[in-house]
């Protein structure tokens, strides 16, 4: 085995895949290390890709030429599109993954990969000279030289397990952990942070009273992730649904200091918007019950992941705790609960590419940037990994807008605002969200995935046909008009002489009634119709922001010499060094003053 590669990516998890994907696309010798390569892309808590946003991040990913999307097509045993009753800005699919064949069919087609070196091993050392990363020191194979480096190690980093008063000093799962990286990471400057989540017990199936629980059942569709897998699903898994109880609440209050969470044990700070059990209990003390999910964690479905009830009590209160639910009074455990501790880096010391501002052709992806959850991992990996293909190919790093995608949103605000806990993608963080739909993943970033060698031309003009059909389809619809008498006319008590653009912005209206089996691409044309003025108000609202994004910064500025600047604008640009007016617009601490002194400042500079 060679020990110089063009790119090493540390760690095999949802963001080294994606890294090592794209660097391999782009025809770059690309060695991935991990501490178990028959755990690439393991799913350590839920057995899902998608949800809330985080669907859209995963057609954004595959979108760009990412992999994400194809391989839960691939091992998906349930998928539904959430929100399907709300407005399409919020649509969003999630599918639930035998957790088991994910990683197993990722391993099998990573080794058909010409590019890629598997490599088991920890890292625990980078090679640096001059402020520049040159590659990786090994525990077993000693130095690996690379011209780029990216750093995907997820939750790995120092990491240890917490149950109660119980510490074990391992990943996941009881994986090994990445024990010296992080520590020598400092030595580089990196701030380094300590971060926490949790996962839930597991339950063997046939220990679980299931006339006691609701079960959601889903009939078949035509969902999926990928434009490309081809892959559909011809029958459902089943989901059941049940609750804590005032039992539970009280087990929980009764023992509240024995949980590593409130015993003063977990010195990481933990995700707001995926709290633990207990914490739930704390924070809401008015409420009696909770819901429990119970998911099956792969299509053998014999072991089910009890979504809702994470927590870090110690095991014998677990045990507790799950008998008093309905339909778990008889359970056998086949995992309990526990709190995970790791270490991440700020990721304020990053470029919008992902790059290092520390070192050189170093970059870090996913959990390692202060950010929770598979699909933003896999977003990170994918935008470092084209990055540093880019960098190789010396052509201009790609930086996606705000208002092209949540991808864009994610990476803006953790490298412009930090976090200081877990950062999960939420809707409401995209001030452009019905710009950033489920439909027009392709629209949005077709143009990013072919500038950045990620799909071929003829894929690319497909797309640029398809939509140019769209808004051909809608000026043709303008000028068809429904008599009053006619079958469509009688239906919705038309006036004579409405256009089918007009009757098919009614919400009332059913689309294929307007269009009928003449038109592909009914949703997207019914959407657009339907949200034509909030889209053209939000893309008026982000032509405006885009505006100041044009107005570029060099990262080597230095702002205590920008005059009329307040103090902590000088800091906080100084440390963060934006590249565009907008980014440094939306640094916490930078007043609308600052920014026009910085306009002002940079117009003069250019005369």
């Amino acid at each position: 085995m060679t020990n110089n590669f063009d790119a090493i990516v540390i760690g095999g998890g949802h963001a080294g895949i994606e890294a090592t994907y794209a660097l391999a696309k782009r025809n770059f010798h690309v060695a991935l290390i991990s501490l178990n390569l028959n755990r690439l892309a393991m799913l350590p808590c839920n057995p899902s890709i998608g949800g809330s946003a985080k669907g859209i991040i995963t057609r954004e990913i595959d979108a760009l030429g990412g992999m994400q999307g194809y391989f839960a097509d691939n091992a998906m045993i349930q998928i539904k599109m959430l929100n399907s009753s709300k407005g399409a800005a919020v649509w969003s699919l999630r599918a639930q993954i035998d957790k088991d064949k994910y990683c197993k069919i990722i391993l099998e087609d990573i080794k058909k990969q010409k590019n890629i070196t598997l490599i088991e091993d920890e890292v625990i050392d980078l090679i640096v000279k001059n402020q520049k990363c040159l590659g990786v020191k090994t525990k077993n194979n000693g130095s690996l030289t690379s011209k780029v480096t990216i750093m995907t190690t997820g939750v790995y980093m120092n990491s240890r397990i917490l149950r109660g008063e119980n510490i074990k000093y391992d990943g996941p799962d009881g994986e090994k952990r990445s024990s010296e990286l992080s520590n020598n990471l400092k030595k580089y400057g990196f701030e380094i942070m300590r971060l926490k989540t949790g996962t839930p017990c597991r339950i063997f199936t046939d220990s679980i009273d299931f006339s006691k629980v609701e079960c959601e059942i889903l009939e078949p569709n035509e969902l999926n992730f990928s434009s490309w897998s081809g892959k559909k699903l011809d029958s459902q898994t089943c989901c059941y649904l049940t609750h804590s109880t005032e039992e539970t609440k009280k087990i929980v209050q009764e023992n509240l200091k024995k949980s590593s969470l409130y015993s003063g044990l977990i010195i990481g700070i933990g995700p707001r918007y995926c709290p633990s059990f207990e914490d739930k209990i704390a924070r809401f003390p008015d409420k009696i019950s909770h819901h429990i999910f119970f998911e099956p964690e792969t299509s053998k479905g014999d072991i089910m992941y009890i979504n809702g009830l994470s927590t870090s009590m110690p095991e014998d209160i677990q045990d507790m705790m799950i008998k008093t639910i309905p339909g778990l009074e008889n359970a056998r455990v086949q995992k309990y609960g526990y709190a995970i501790e790791y270490d991440a880096i700020n990721p304020l010391m990053l470029y919008k590419t992902l790059e290092s501002k520390i070192l050189k052709n170093f970059y870090s992806a996913g959990q390692p940037n202060g950010t929770s959850g598979y699909e933003e991992a896999a977003a990170q990996g994918l935008v470092a990994g084209i990055n540093a293909a880019n960098k190789l190919d010396r052509k201009q790093a790609m930086e996606i807008a705000r208002n092209d995608a949540y991808i864009g949103v994610l990476i803006d605000d953790i490298v412009t605002k930090g976090t200081n806990e877990p950062y999960r993608m939420l809707t409401s963080r995209a001030e452009y969200r019905l710009l950033l739909r489920n439909d027009n993943v392709d629209e949005r970033l077709s143009k990013y995935a072919y500038k950045n060698k990620m799909i071929s031309r003829e894929k690319y003009e497909n797309i640029k046909n398809k939509y140019e059909f769209i808004q051909n389809t809608i000026k043709k619809l303008k000028n068809e008009f429904v008599s009053a008498t006619s079958e469509l006319g009688i239906k919705y008590n038309s006036l004579n002489g409405i256009s089918k653009l007009k009757l098919l912005a009614n919400p009332e209206v059913k689309p294929e009634d307007v269009l009928g089996d003449e038109y592909p691409y009914v949703n997207e044309i019914t959407i657009q119709v339907r949200l034509f003025g909030y889209l053209k108000k939000q893309e008026s609202m982000a032509e405006k922001m885009n505006k100041l994004e044009k107005l570029k910064l060099s990262y080597d500025i230095d702002y205590s010499k920008v005059d009329n600047l307040a103090i902590e604008a000088r800091e906080k640009l100084n440390k963060i060094k934006p590249s565009t007016i907008g980014q440094a617009s939306r640094i916490s601490g930078i007043n609308p003053a600052d920014i026009q002194m910085l306009i002002y400042w940079l117009n003069n500079r250019k005369n």
